[in-house]
Protein backbone atom coordinates (compact mmCIF):
# COMPACT_ATOMS: atom_id res chain seq x y z
CA UNK A 1 0.00 0.00 0.00
CA UNK A 2 1.02 3.62 -0.43
CA UNK A 3 -0.17 6.94 -1.77
CA UNK A 4 -0.80 7.64 -5.45
CA UNK A 5 2.39 7.80 -7.49
CA UNK A 6 4.56 5.78 -5.09
CA UNK A 7 5.19 3.00 -7.60
CA UNK A 8 2.63 0.32 -6.70
CA UNK A 9 1.23 -0.18 -10.20
CA UNK A 10 4.66 0.25 -11.80
CA UNK A 11 5.96 -2.61 -9.68
CA UNK A 12 3.01 -4.84 -10.61
CA UNK A 13 3.34 -4.11 -14.35
CA UNK A 14 7.08 -4.80 -14.12
CA UNK A 15 6.36 -8.27 -12.74
CA UNK A 16 4.64 -9.38 -15.93
CA UNK A 17 6.55 -7.20 -18.38
CA UNK A 18 3.75 -4.82 -19.35
CA UNK A 19 5.69 -1.57 -19.05
CA UNK A 20 6.52 -0.28 -22.55
CA UNK A 21 10.25 -0.34 -23.29
CA UNK A 22 11.30 2.30 -24.20
CA UNK A 23 10.89 4.42 -22.13
CA UNK A 24 10.96 1.87 -19.28
CA UNK A 25 14.17 -0.06 -18.65
CA UNK A 26 15.61 -2.19 -15.86
CA UNK A 27 18.59 -0.57 -14.16
CA UNK A 28 19.05 -2.97 -11.26
CA UNK A 29 17.26 -5.43 -9.00
CA UNK A 30 15.36 -8.65 -9.52
CA UNK A 31 11.81 -10.04 -9.42
CA UNK A 32 12.06 -13.64 -8.26
CA UNK A 33 9.06 -15.92 -8.75
CA UNK A 34 9.41 -19.57 -7.70
CA UNK A 35 13.17 -19.30 -8.00
CA UNK A 36 13.12 -17.67 -11.46
CA UNK A 37 14.23 -14.06 -11.98
CA UNK A 38 11.51 -12.67 -14.26
CA UNK A 39 13.64 -9.64 -15.11
CA UNK A 40 16.22 -11.81 -16.89
CA UNK A 41 13.70 -13.70 -19.03
CA UNK A 42 13.35 -13.05 -22.74
CA UNK A 43 9.94 -11.63 -23.79
CA UNK A 44 8.92 -14.98 -25.31
CA UNK A 45 9.74 -16.85 -22.09
CA UNK A 46 8.01 -14.24 -19.92
CA UNK A 47 4.79 -14.77 -21.87
CA UNK A 48 4.61 -18.29 -20.47
CA UNK A 49 4.20 -16.74 -16.99
CA UNK A 50 1.91 -13.85 -17.93
CA UNK A 51 -1.73 -14.83 -17.61
CA UNK A 52 -1.07 -18.44 -16.68
CA UNK A 53 1.18 -18.34 -13.61
CA UNK A 54 0.59 -14.64 -12.85
CA UNK A 55 -2.67 -12.90 -13.80
CA UNK A 56 -3.64 -9.29 -13.24
CA UNK A 57 -6.86 -7.41 -12.53
CA UNK A 58 -6.57 -3.78 -13.60
CA UNK A 59 -7.98 -0.69 -11.91
CA UNK A 60 -10.88 0.15 -14.21
CA UNK A 61 -12.76 -2.82 -15.67
CA UNK A 62 -14.71 -0.72 -18.18
CA UNK A 63 -11.49 0.28 -19.96
CA UNK A 64 -9.95 -3.19 -19.56
CA UNK A 65 -12.85 -5.00 -21.24
CA UNK A 66 -13.37 -4.52 -24.98
CA UNK A 67 -16.66 -2.58 -25.38
CA UNK A 68 -17.59 -4.08 -28.78
CA UNK A 69 -17.34 -7.78 -27.85
CA UNK A 70 -19.65 -9.74 -25.61
CA UNK A 71 -18.42 -11.00 -22.26
CA UNK A 72 -18.63 -14.61 -23.43
CA UNK A 73 -16.32 -14.18 -26.42
CA UNK A 74 -13.77 -12.29 -24.33
CA UNK A 75 -13.75 -14.99 -21.66
CA UNK A 76 -13.47 -17.68 -24.33
CA UNK A 77 -10.45 -15.93 -25.81
CA UNK A 78 -8.71 -16.00 -22.42
CA UNK A 79 -9.42 -19.73 -22.11
CA UNK A 80 -8.15 -20.43 -25.65
CA UNK A 81 -4.90 -18.60 -24.90
CA UNK A 82 -4.44 -20.60 -21.70
CA UNK A 83 -5.04 -23.88 -23.51
CA UNK A 84 -2.58 -22.91 -26.25
CA UNK A 85 0.15 -22.11 -23.75
CA UNK A 86 -0.54 -25.36 -21.89
CA UNK A 87 0.06 -27.14 -25.19
CA UNK A 88 3.41 -25.40 -25.55
CA UNK A 89 2.28 -22.89 -28.20
CA UNK A 90 3.31 -19.24 -28.04
CA UNK A 91 -0.11 -17.96 -29.08
CA UNK A 92 -3.63 -19.21 -29.67
CA UNK A 93 -4.98 -20.01 -33.12
CA UNK A 94 -5.74 -16.54 -34.57
CA UNK A 95 -8.58 -17.88 -36.70
CA UNK A 96 -10.29 -19.41 -33.67
CA UNK A 97 -10.11 -16.08 -31.83
CA UNK A 98 -11.23 -14.15 -34.90
CA UNK A 99 -14.27 -16.42 -35.25
CA UNK A 100 -15.22 -15.77 -31.62
CA UNK A 101 -15.38 -12.04 -32.24
CA UNK A 102 -16.69 -12.01 -35.81
CA UNK A 103 -19.48 -9.40 -35.98
CA UNK A 104 -22.92 -10.17 -37.38
CA UNK A 105 -23.28 -8.74 -40.91
CA UNK A 106 -26.16 -8.36 -43.31
CA UNK A 107 -27.16 -11.56 -45.06
CA UNK A 108 -26.85 -9.87 -48.46
CA UNK A 109 -23.07 -9.89 -48.08
CA UNK A 110 -21.32 -13.24 -48.36
CA UNK A 111 -19.40 -13.84 -45.18
CA UNK A 112 -17.98 -16.76 -43.29
CA UNK A 113 -20.61 -17.94 -40.77
CA UNK A 114 -20.05 -16.63 -37.26
CA UNK A 115 -18.81 -19.32 -34.92
CA UNK A 116 -20.60 -19.52 -31.59
CA UNK A 117 -18.99 -20.51 -28.34
CA UNK A 118 -18.39 -24.24 -28.23
CA UNK A 119 -20.23 -26.08 -25.46
CA UNK A 120 -16.88 -26.71 -23.74
CA UNK A 121 -15.86 -23.03 -23.79
CA UNK A 122 -19.31 -21.90 -22.68
CA UNK A 123 -19.34 -24.37 -19.80
CA UNK A 124 -15.91 -23.29 -18.54
CA UNK A 125 -16.77 -19.59 -18.86
CA UNK A 126 -20.00 -20.15 -16.90
CA UNK A 127 -18.13 -22.02 -14.17
CA UNK A 128 -15.70 -19.11 -13.85
CA UNK A 129 -18.61 -16.64 -13.52
CA UNK A 130 -20.29 -18.84 -10.91
CA UNK A 131 -17.04 -18.87 -8.96
CA UNK A 132 -17.23 -15.08 -8.57
CA UNK A 133 -20.85 -15.32 -7.34
CA UNK A 134 -22.62 -14.20 -10.53
CA UNK A 135 -26.13 -15.62 -10.23
CA UNK A 136 -27.09 -15.58 -13.93
CA UNK A 137 -23.88 -16.46 -15.80
CA UNK A 138 -25.67 -17.50 -18.98
CA UNK A 139 -27.20 -14.05 -19.41
CA UNK A 140 -23.97 -12.26 -18.52
CA UNK A 141 -22.09 -14.17 -21.24
CA UNK A 142 -24.40 -12.61 -23.84
CA UNK A 143 -24.02 -9.05 -22.58
CA UNK A 144 -21.64 -6.28 -23.55
CA UNK A 145 -19.51 -4.65 -20.82
CA UNK A 146 -21.48 -1.39 -20.88
CA UNK A 147 -24.63 -3.33 -20.00
CA UNK A 148 -23.15 -4.40 -16.65
CA UNK A 149 -22.72 -2.47 -13.42
CA UNK A 150 -19.26 -1.54 -12.11
CA UNK A 151 -19.29 -4.33 -9.54
CA UNK A 152 -20.44 -6.88 -12.13
CA UNK A 153 -17.70 -5.81 -14.57
CA UNK A 154 -15.12 -6.20 -11.83
CA UNK A 155 -16.40 -9.71 -11.13
CA UNK A 156 -16.11 -10.53 -14.84
CA UNK A 157 -12.49 -9.31 -14.80
CA UNK A 158 -11.75 -11.52 -11.78
CA UNK A 159 -13.44 -14.46 -13.50
CA UNK A 160 -11.37 -13.93 -16.66
CA UNK A 161 -8.19 -13.85 -14.60
CA UNK A 162 -9.18 -16.98 -12.68
CA UNK A 163 -10.02 -18.80 -15.93
CA UNK A 164 -6.28 -18.69 -16.63
CA UNK A 165 -5.81 -20.68 -13.39
CA UNK A 166 -2.98 -18.49 -12.05
CA UNK A 167 -0.98 -19.21 -8.92
CA UNK A 168 -0.62 -15.48 -8.23
CA UNK A 169 -3.40 -12.96 -8.86
CA UNK A 170 -2.30 -9.31 -8.89
CA UNK A 171 -5.23 -7.00 -8.12
CA UNK A 172 -4.45 -3.35 -8.87
CA UNK A 173 -6.90 -1.35 -6.72
CA UNK A 174 -9.88 -3.55 -7.72
CA UNK A 175 -12.34 -1.51 -5.64
CA UNK A 176 -11.56 1.86 -7.27
CA UNK A 177 -14.70 3.74 -8.38
CA UNK A 178 -17.01 1.23 -6.66
CA UNK A 179 -19.52 2.21 -4.00
CA UNK A 180 -18.90 1.10 -0.42
CA UNK A 181 -21.33 -1.83 -0.51
CA UNK A 182 -19.90 -3.20 -3.77
CA UNK A 183 -16.36 -2.70 -2.43
CA UNK A 184 -17.18 -4.87 0.56
CA UNK A 185 -18.64 -7.57 -1.70
CA UNK A 186 -15.58 -7.64 -3.98
CA UNK A 187 -13.16 -7.77 -1.03
CA UNK A 188 -15.15 -10.55 0.64
CA UNK A 189 -15.10 -12.46 -2.63
CA UNK A 190 -11.33 -12.13 -2.99
CA UNK A 191 -10.74 -13.42 0.54
CA UNK A 192 -12.91 -16.45 -0.19
CA UNK A 193 -11.16 -17.15 -3.51
CA UNK A 194 -7.75 -17.47 -1.83
CA UNK A 195 -8.83 -20.74 -0.24
CA UNK A 196 -11.35 -21.88 -2.86
CA UNK A 197 -9.04 -21.81 -5.89
CA UNK A 198 -5.73 -22.13 -4.00
CA UNK A 199 -4.19 -18.93 -5.31
CA UNK A 200 -2.28 -16.07 -3.70
CA UNK A 201 -3.44 -12.48 -4.16
CA UNK A 202 -1.18 -9.45 -4.28
CA UNK A 203 -3.51 -6.52 -3.58
CA UNK A 204 -2.46 -2.99 -4.50
CA UNK A 205 -4.27 -0.26 -2.60
CA UNK A 206 -3.92 3.17 -1.04
CA UNK A 207 -6.81 2.44 1.31
CA UNK A 208 -5.61 1.48 4.80
CA UNK A 209 -9.01 0.01 5.70
CA UNK A 210 -8.90 -2.32 2.69
CA UNK A 211 -5.40 -3.50 3.60
CA UNK A 212 -6.41 -4.19 7.20
CA UNK A 213 -9.44 -6.26 6.12
CA UNK A 214 -7.88 -8.40 3.41
CA UNK A 215 -4.12 -8.74 3.88
CA UNK A 216 -2.01 -11.22 5.80
CA UNK A 217 1.13 -9.19 5.16
CA UNK A 218 1.49 -5.51 4.22
CA UNK A 219 4.30 -3.79 2.33
CA UNK A 220 4.29 0.01 2.61
CA UNK A 221 5.83 2.00 -0.26
CA UNK A 222 6.87 5.64 -0.38
CA UNK A 223 8.31 7.48 -3.41
CA UNK A 224 9.33 4.26 -5.13
CA UNK A 225 10.92 2.60 -2.08
CA UNK A 226 9.68 -0.06 0.34
CA UNK A 227 9.77 1.55 3.80
CA UNK A 228 8.07 -1.14 5.91
CA UNK A 229 7.11 -4.79 5.54
CA UNK A 230 5.24 -6.68 8.26
CA UNK A 231 2.32 -8.90 9.15
CA UNK A 232 -0.95 -7.01 9.07
CA UNK A 233 -1.47 -7.14 12.86
CA UNK A 234 2.07 -5.98 13.64
CA UNK A 235 1.91 -3.16 11.13
CA UNK A 236 -1.34 -1.67 12.42
CA UNK A 237 -0.65 -2.24 16.13
CA UNK A 238 3.10 -1.45 16.16
CA UNK A 239 4.03 0.68 13.12
CA UNK A 240 7.74 1.53 13.06
CA UNK A 241 8.45 3.77 10.10
CA UNK A 242 7.52 7.48 10.56
CA UNK A 243 5.66 7.41 7.23
CA UNK A 244 3.50 4.45 8.30
CA UNK A 245 2.80 6.21 11.60
CA UNK A 246 1.87 9.33 9.65
CA UNK A 247 -0.58 7.40 7.48
CA UNK A 248 -2.27 5.83 10.50
CA UNK A 249 -2.54 9.20 12.26
CA UNK A 250 -4.64 10.45 9.32
CA UNK A 251 -7.41 7.89 9.92
CA UNK A 252 -10.53 9.27 11.67
CA UNK A 253 -11.27 7.21 14.79
CA UNK A 254 -14.98 7.99 14.96
CA UNK A 255 -14.76 8.86 18.67
CA UNK A 256 -16.24 11.98 20.23
CA UNK A 257 -13.02 13.33 21.69
CA UNK A 258 -11.39 16.51 20.40
CA UNK A 259 -8.33 14.77 18.93
CA UNK A 260 -7.48 16.36 15.59
CA UNK A 261 -6.21 14.48 12.58
CA UNK A 262 -2.48 14.90 12.01
CA UNK A 263 -1.84 15.24 8.26
CA UNK A 264 1.66 14.58 6.93
CA UNK A 265 3.34 17.94 6.15
CA UNK A 266 5.09 18.71 2.86
CA UNK A 267 4.78 16.88 -0.45
CA UNK A 268 6.24 13.88 -2.27
CA UNK A 269 9.77 14.48 -3.65
CA UNK A 270 10.56 14.77 -7.35
CA UNK A 271 11.22 11.20 -8.46
CA UNK A 272 13.06 12.36 -11.59
CA UNK A 273 15.66 13.87 -9.26
CA UNK A 274 15.12 12.05 -5.94
CA UNK A 275 16.89 13.06 -2.71
CA UNK A 276 20.32 11.58 -1.99
CA UNK A 277 19.34 10.15 1.40
CA UNK A 278 16.02 8.96 2.75
CA UNK A 279 13.22 10.08 0.46
CA UNK A 280 10.96 10.81 3.43
CA UNK A 281 13.53 12.93 5.31
CA UNK A 282 12.08 16.35 4.42
CA UNK A 283 8.67 15.36 5.80
CA UNK A 284 9.86 13.26 8.74
CA UNK A 285 9.59 14.66 12.32
CA UNK A 286 12.41 12.32 13.42
CA UNK A 287 14.88 13.07 10.62
CA UNK A 288 18.61 13.12 11.52
CA UNK A 289 21.65 14.40 9.62
CA UNK A 290 22.44 10.93 8.26
CA UNK A 291 18.93 10.72 6.77
CA UNK A 292 19.81 13.46 4.26
CA UNK A 293 23.14 12.03 3.17
CA UNK A 294 22.66 8.25 3.03
CA UNK A 295 19.70 6.07 1.96
CA UNK A 296 18.58 3.60 4.67
CA UNK A 297 18.42 -0.13 3.98
CA UNK A 298 15.45 -2.37 4.63
CA UNK A 299 16.36 -4.45 7.69
CA UNK A 300 14.64 -7.09 9.80
CA UNK A 301 14.13 -5.79 13.34
CA UNK A 302 12.59 -9.00 14.64
CA UNK A 303 9.75 -11.44 13.95
CA UNK A 304 9.92 -10.75 10.23
CA UNK A 305 9.10 -7.06 10.74
CA UNK A 306 11.25 -5.07 8.28
CA UNK A 307 11.75 -1.32 8.23
CA UNK A 308 13.89 1.10 6.26
CA UNK A 309 14.83 3.74 8.82
CA UNK A 310 18.00 4.88 10.66
CA UNK A 311 16.02 5.03 13.91
CA UNK A 312 16.51 1.26 14.08
CA UNK A 313 20.20 1.10 13.21
CA UNK A 314 22.42 1.49 10.19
Amino acid sequence: MGESGCGKSTLALSMIGLLPSPPAKVLEGSIVYKGTDLVKLKPKDLRSYRGTEIAMIFQEPLTSLNPVYKVGSQMAEAILIRESRSAGLDAADPEAIEDLHKPVRKKSKPVKPKRKLTPELRKEAMEALKLVRIADPEQVLERYPFELSGGMRQRVMIAMALSQRPKLLVADEPTTALDVTTQAQVLKLMKELITEVNTSIMLITHDLAVASQVADRVVVMYAGDVVEDAGVYDLFSKPLHPYTKGLLSCIPTGSKDDTKLMPIPGSVPDLVHPPVGCRYADRCPSAMDICRTKPPKLRDVGSGHKVSCFLYGE
